[in-house]
């Protein structure tokens, strides 16, 4: 796995940016409801992220910001749309690692739209993501887990999609820990937890929110979180950094874009409300519920030369593991 420092150094850099002042205020204002694209169905956590900054961006533009569903393909589908959608500031989306850096390195020949077909406005949050493993495998740490890998052929872990973000970091945590264990694909996350629970495979790489809250009911057992700091919601289960992996740095994250060609005022004046509301104590508690950690500070360009490293990253492993696409 490539370590993250450029990705890192960025996120930093944008943090301490956050006192300053942010980009000239824009004059720009809609004069009808904007359209906000959200690329998975109504009530999941994509869902919620959208609907939960929907409201007071409503406030901030004068307008209203209609969040409109657009599911399938990991995402995919509502950044075709919105790559191919007007620049006139009427239309955004929010996009992740899925839609708008995996999907470039994993398959692009099939993928209809390219990196500059967006003008990314900021990073929204991130989540740490967290290693489970069912209650029978005899590891409680990284370390056994490896033990137990390596002395196990036939022990798999399940993922909810080949090329999905959580199959990529499991991947690289896997090629750091200098193991292999075989890849079971599933139509959505929730039958990876099914399988998990009844024994059928050892471990799956698991979103913050349903990790927490099935090791604290005792169904699974966290054995390490893919973020630098440990997450809040699991204060007594260690960084994989903490477990010798240096450097590893994978969190999932979230970000507003908008077309290409979208003239600049526009960008600004969405950037600026966007600051406005990641600061506000009622959307970092909001968010906190959700698992999530808000960005603030994170400029466009900014935010564009993060993009550009993450998907240098997810190409590193994508070619490491000899991922095709299905």
């Amino acid at each position: 796995m490539i370590h993250r420092r450029t990705l890192i150094a960025l996120a930093a850099s944008a943090t301490l940016l956050a006192a300053a002042p942010t980009h000239a205020q824009s004059d720009w204002k809609p004069v009808r409801p904007v359209k906000l694209l959200v690329g998975f169905a109504p009530g999941g956590s994509a869902d919620t992220l959208a609907r939960l900054i929907a409201e007071p961006l409503s406030q901030k533009l004068g307008q209203p910001v209609v969040v409109d569903n657009v599911p399938g393909a990991g995402g995919n589908i509502m950044a075709g749309r919105l790559a191919t959608s007007a620049a006139d500031g009427y239309t955004l989306g929010i996009g992740a690692a899925g839609s708008m850096a995996i999907t470039f390195e994993l398959n692009p020949k099939a993928t209809p739209y390219k990196p500059e077909s967006f003008t990314p406005v900021t990073m929204l949050a991130t989540q740490p993501n967290v290693v489970i493993v069912n209650m029978s495998v005899p590891a409680n740490n990284i370390g056994e887990l490896k033990d137990y890998i390596a002395r196990t052929p036939s022990a798999s872990y399940g993922i909810a999609g080949i090329g999905i973000s959580n199959h990529l970091i499991a991947e690289a945590m896997l090629a750091r820990m200098g193991v292999k264990m075989a890849a079971v694909p599933y139509k959505g996350a929730a039958p990876v937890i099914t399988d998990l629970l009844g024994g059928h495979i050892a471990m799956t790489m698991d979103n913050i929110t349903t990790a927490a809250q099935l090791a604290k009911e005792g169904k699974v057992k966290a054995l390490g979180v893919t973020t630098a700091k440990r997450a809040p919601q699991l204060p007594d289960v260690p960084t994989l950094q903490e477990q010798g992996l240096a450097g590893f740095d994978m969190p999932t994250w979230q970000g507003l874009f908008l077309p290409a060609g979208t003239p600049a005022p526009v960008v600004a004046a969405y950037y600026a409300a966007m600051q406005d509301i990641l600061k506000s104590a009622s959307t970092r508690e909001k968010m906190a519920h959700l698992g999530s950690q808000p960005v603030v500070g994170m400029k466009p360009e900014q935010f564009t030369a993060y993009l550009e490293a993450d998907r240098k990253q997810w190409a590193a492993t994508i070619k490491a593991a000899r991922i095709e696409p299905q």
